[in-house]
């Protein structure tokens, strides 16, 4: 059998080549949600929160570890003092240790339960704690650790209704390791991560144009946070004066190993250039504190609001699975592409033969139909439980990469969509 697996294994990486080439507080204050307006003050009173000198703590704190290379002693001391801080807001705290291409580190997660007992959602905020061999990484990436670790001091005195998790990662700067492994094994548990914001270089402006604007770069699956962040930073644009540009995904920052794996989420940072980035000038010198301050509230508002508001409907695709080797309906091996990420092959699906799409939709109400579709044509719908189709094309045999996407539709025309990729090897 082991023989079997190999070979498949190896045929599939051939086939996917010549494709290729073609708080301290205990208590914890309830925010509620308004339809017509949330808890306005209370809000704005977290934003406040924000402030110079306790970013300044984070900053000289994490600095003082030096260059903080993946797998080095000061990068592990390093995630062991966030560690400790994120322990300190009395957030429930683990390290989530990986090994990966001869890497061995851990990332650092904080979990503030939501309160919701119906809604299992997760919104994650995220950073990377690692540096380049060279670089203290003041800017890239600790003005996104900073940051995480700050709106965690301020968010941990609070509770809301969903989940919310504060991660640190390690491993970026060497392949984007420890997100890859975070999203695998979030993923394979089924975790319902419904955003992901990640904040990599958010400290740095040198025009009065950069100082005002913050940019989310996304595929187009994520757009929806990115509209919904404009909102927001609409909705405190009188304090905070800072808004949101979208801009296409760059596919080599912590979000994308989610976004491989079935999520939506966003890479996040500052307009203007980071001209320090890589080098030993990456230091505290070189950190605006008054832009980064802003983008920390923004930041904090964005995920408060998300942590807030009702999700009315959802739907995921829960087979073919990500990152699988199919031959019908049978996944036969995990693939082996975790390290081409900027090839889009990380996650990616490989059928051989006619699997079955599987779509779980969570709704308080009843469900009008559910349609599957491929590269955005209608094929098929489905009206009652359980919401599955046997893939296939209209008019013509899968051959090659196509988009496989699931959209439900509740009787009050609530709508969700999920979708992913596959490499289709399939006859009439």
């Amino acid at each position: 059998m082991k023989n079997k697996l190999k070979y498949i294994s190896i045929v599939v990486s051939g086939i996917l080549i010549f494709t290729m080439n073609a708080s301290a507080l205990s208590y914890k204050h309830t925010i509620p949600f308004n339809n017509s307006s949330t808890d306005v003050t209370d809000i704005i009173g977290m934003i406040n929160a924000i402030n110079e000198s306790r970013a300044l703590y984070f900053y000289q704190n994490l600095l003082s570890f030096g260059i903080r290379y993946t797998g080095t002693p000061n990068c592990t001391m390093a995630g062991e003092w966030i560690y400790n801080e994120f322990e300190q807001m009395d957030l429930a705290v683990e390290f989530h240790n990986w090994s990966f291409e001869n890497f061995n580190s851990k990332n650092v997660v904080a979990t503030l339960p939501g309160n919701d007992p119906s809604s299992n959602a997760i919104f994650i905020i995220c950073a990377h704690y690692d540096t380049m061999k060279i670089s203290p990484g003041a800017n890239d990436d600790g003005s996104g650790v900073v940051a995480v670790l700050s709106i965690a001091e301020v968010l941990s005195r609070y509770s809301f209704n969903h989940t919310i998790k504060f991660i640190t990662f390690s491993g970026e700067e060497v392949g984007t390791y420890g997100s890859f492994n975070y999203a695998l094994d979030a993923y394979n548990k089924k975790d319902n991560i419904v955003a992901v914001l990640n904040l990599d270089i958010i400290g740095y402006a040198e025009t009065s144009k950069g100082g005002k604007i913050l940019r989310f770069f996304h595929e187009e699956p994520s757009t929806w946070i990115s509209d919904f962040a404009k909102t927001i930073s609409l909705k405190y644009i009188d304090i905070i004066d800072l808004s949101i540009e979208s801009l296409p995904n760059y596919p080599g920052a912590d979000n994308q190993a989610f976004v491989d794996y079935g999520y939506d989420g966003v890479w996040i940072a500052q307009h203007d250039s980071n001209w320090v980035g890589h080098s030993e000038n990456d230091t505290l010198e070189h950190i605006n504190l008054s832009y980064h301050i802003k983008v920390t509230k923004l930041m904090l508002a964005i995920l408060t609001e998300l942590g807030i508001k009702p999700i009315s409907i959802q739907v995921i695709l829960r087979a073919p699975l990500e990152g699988m080797g199919y031959f019908k309906d049978i996944p036969l091996i995990e693939l082996p592409f975790a390290k081409y990420y900027f090839q889009r092959l990380r996650g990616i699906t490989v059928a051989i033969g006619k699997p079955t799409a599987k779509a779980e939709v969570l709704c308080k109400e009843k469900i009008k139909y559910v349609i599957f579709t491929i590269d955005d044509m209608f094929i098929f719908w489905d009206d009652s439980p359980p919401y599955e189709w046997k893939i296939h094309g209209k008019a013509y045999a899968l051959i090659g990469r196509h988009t496989l996407k699931v959209i439900a539709y509740s009787e009050t025309d609530e709508v969700d969509s999920d979708q992913m990729d596959i490499i289709f090897f399939t006859l009439r």
